[in-house]
């Protein structure tokens, strides 16, 4: 099988069991949103910021190390395992010495107790990252989901069972431990690998070598990606971060079962086609497949945020609604600007991939850390907008190495980028219409997506039919089982 069938399949796979896996995770959320106060939800959300940043240092990058070397070597794995598990430890101990007492001050003694109980969770991911690493090096999607999958359902059910038992916000620690557990049980049994350690100076050597930069690279896009919810808990308390955390999760969900589930396999199979100069022009046809299914699915969220919060978390989160709205707006540059840090790292220019990402949370921070200030809503526009202008930063800095044609590019993603908003203004329009005749929320919900199923692919039809029938050839190329 061609690497382009391996990584068409792959991002299937992976896309299949995420969707799985974000749906039961999102049940389970919005479950607890209704048990919980926002107080106690929005604490757990902002406790677990401190797992989620120890877990980005023992992953910095060596999943993509394992991915790109020519050859698969136990004893090199065994030095992995070893070089990130002494990191799990060393992250560890920084949660328990540092985000404990900052939890303890900043909220209050539970809080502190929460992430002391969460910290375990750092060091059983450690172990998980070789095994991983194996898995995707392999294109063994499937067996990776079906673990991490069976992982989550095991976990899910036993927080349900505890939060009816009356352990309220203990019932969510006790889940998220058992599922690291299970996950990286189940992984080690899909790798078909037994694991071991083994230290070597000269492979740490390597390590360092390879890792460092994306080291930095991996904090700094976690800062990229939460300085919203950071400066959230932080100046407004955990009643508005558990708001804003409710008013992304519809689309970390959307985001983690496309964007995400392709970007994986940006490394393993742009790192492997011969003819580097052709980058480009896959990266192209990579974006502009990706916008025509993920723009819509984010424009029409944005159309349904009232009464998708309302049915989802209940009436106390009906202001996320609008926050929910205003950040789906954030994917029209994010859908070109997703994949470049990978695109780079597969060309092994991963200094300028940590120049691009710090250029990434640079921004972020100084926005959201400017304007939180003025409320939520004012810091998401402001994000919005700043994404749009440092695009041509970010295309600049990546076309040094690989090039792109900016002009091709925007051509390719117009019909997507027009279709999605006039679906947008379709269904708002229609929304406005409806709501006084359908007083059900559910109803509601079920005709606007129905809609937004018809009206979203007969704009591209009628406007952009061209475009629609060569993608949807692209689509077919990708998935046929035809020998080129």
């Amino acid at each position: 099988m061609s690497i382009k069938k391996q990584a068409t399949k792959g991002s299937v796979w992976t896309s299949i069991t995420r969707t799985g896996i974000n749906v039961v995770d999102f049940l389970v959320y919005a479950y607890l949103a209704r048990v919980l106060t926002l107080e106690e939800f929005g604490l757990a959300g902002f406790c677990f910021l401190f797992i989620e940043f120890a877990n980005t240092l023992v992953n910095a990058g060596v999943n993509q190390n394992l991915i790109q070397r020519a050859e698969w070597e136990d004893r090199y794995a065994a030095s992995t395992m070893t070089f990130v598990f002494g990191m799990g430890l060393i992250a560890v101990l920084g949660i328990l010495v540092i985000g404990t007492p900052v939890a303890y001050y900043s909220y209050s003694e539970l809080a502190a107790w929460v992430v002391a109980s969460l910290a375990p969770i750092t060091l059983i991911t450690s172990l998980q990252v070789v095994v991983t690493g194996k898995l995707l090096r392999e294109f063994k999607n499937r067996e990776m989901g079906i673990a991490k999958l069976c992982a989550t359902l095991f976990s899910a059910s036993t927080i349900i069972i505890l939060a009816e038992a009356g352990f309220g916000l203990w019932a969510l620690i006790a889940g998220k431990l058992l599922n690291a557990i299970l996950q990286y049980s189940f992984l080690v049994y899909a790798s078909k690998f037994k694991p071991y350690f083994n230290f070597s100076k000269e492979d740490n050597k390597e390590l360092i070598s390879f890792c460092l930069p994306l080291f930095g690279m991996t904090i700094m896009n976690f800062l990229h990606r939460k300085a919203s919810n950071i400066f959230t808990g932080i100046v407004l308390g955990p009643a508005s971060f558990a708001l804003l955390g409710a008013a992304q999760k519809g689309i970390l969900v959307v985001t983690e079962v496309t964007m995400s589930s392709i970007n994986t396999m940006v490394v393993p199979s742009f790192s492997r086609v011969k003819d580097r100069g052709s980058l480009g022009d896959l990266y192209i046809k990579m974006v502009a497949v990706t916008a025509s299914i993920v723009l819509p699915i984010f424009m029409g969220l944005a159309a349904i945020a009232d009464p998708f919060v309302v049915v989802a978390f209940g009436e106390k989160f009906s202001p996320s609604a609008e926050f929910m709205s205003i950040s789906a707006f954030t994917m029209f540059p994010s859908v070109i600007a997703w994949f470049l840090p990978n695109l780079l790292i597969s060309d092994a220019k991963t200094h300028d991939a940590f120049k691009l990402t710090l250029l990434n949370v640079f921004t972020n921070i100084a926005v959201a850390g400017i304007t939180i200030w003025f409320g939520i809503k004012v810091m998401l526009i402001s994000l919005v907008v700043s994404g749009f202008l440092f695009l041509p930063v970010r295309l600049y800095i990546v076309t040094r190495h690989i090039p792109i044609n900016i002009k091709a590019l925007f051509a390719t993603l117009m019909p997507s980028f027009v279709a999605s908003l006039c679906m947008f203004l379709s269904l708002i329009e229609l929304k406005n219409i409806l709501a006084t005749i359908v007083p059900n929320d559910i109803a509601l919900l079920g005709c606007l997506i129905l809609t937004g199923a018809v009206v979203y692919p007969l704009f591209l039809f009628v406007f952009f039919y061209k475009h629609t029938r060569s993608q949807l050839v692209e689509l077919n190329a990708m998935f046929s089982k035809k020998k080129k």
